[in-house]
């Protein structure tokens, strides 16, 4: 929707991004996408670090200038679980990429996103952190990215305006699925999977995003 002139995406910003030209050329005939380029920065008390790690990031972190300066720093820091096994996810983190960037850059937004401590949450759920040694603040590796102009709502209807779409309202997935699962080869299920499992290891502890939005007098508040 618009605001003032403003595009505001109602559930957060979604940038598309692909590296296969002829997706991108498909979905570029529904709509002209802009030049965005996915560029986050984390405040940390005060201080700005780019995301995802990356040598500006080591820069600003410790003042290394060179990939090798950066991962003498990593190993160095990960020294401190050195033949440990890591029990939790904070151990896990640190084990991958050292205290300094999981206490500033991890913990927090960690612990935020699954309401729990660090301490304890299994140590499984972070097999990698993306590490790049060069200074490249461009959050996605494709090829191809933006977000549509005058958003996405344009690109669905014009696509389930095809005569090759059929569109059913009003139908539960549940009330027709062993039928669609025999005579479909593929399906986007976009429900909850666990009950798609129809609950075979409980229930998922959901959880939801609430976005406040403010409108500044200024010209760019970022």
């Amino acid at each position: 929707k618009k605001v003032d002139g403003i595009q505001v995406h109602e559930y957060g910003a979604h940038i598309f991004h692909t590296s296969d030209k002829a997706i991108w050329e498909y979905v570029n005939q529904f709509a002209e996408f802009n030049r965005y380029t996915n560029s986050p920065v984390a405040n940390y008390k005060g201080e700005m670090y780019n995301l995802p790690f990356n040598m500006n990031t080591f820069n600003k972190m410790w003042g290394v200038r060179t990939p090798k300066e950066a991962l003498a720093k990593i190993n160095e820091q990960r020294a401190e679980m050195d033949g440990k096994e890591p029990q939790n996810l904070e151990e896990q983190a640190i084990s991958l990429i050292g205290r300094d960037i999981y206490e500033k850059l991890i913990k927090g937004y960690t612990e935020k996103q699954w309401g729990q401590k660090a301490t304890e949450l299994p140590a499984f759920i972070i097999r990698r952190l993306p590490v790049r040694l060069t200074y490249d603040n461009n959050y996605f590796n494709d090829l191809y990215q933006g977000i549509p102009m005058g958003g996405y709502t344009q690109i669905v209807e014009k696509m389930l305006a095809s005569d090759l779409i059929d569109v059913e309202l009003g139908v539960d997935f549940f009330d027709k699925q062993d039928e669609y699962l025999a005579n479909f080869p593929k399906i986007v299920f976009t429900g909850m999977i666990d009950q798609f499992f129809d609950y075979e290891l409980g229930e998922l502890e959901y959880r939801s995003l609430h976005f406040e939005t403010e409108e500044l007098d200024e010209d760019n508040h970022q």
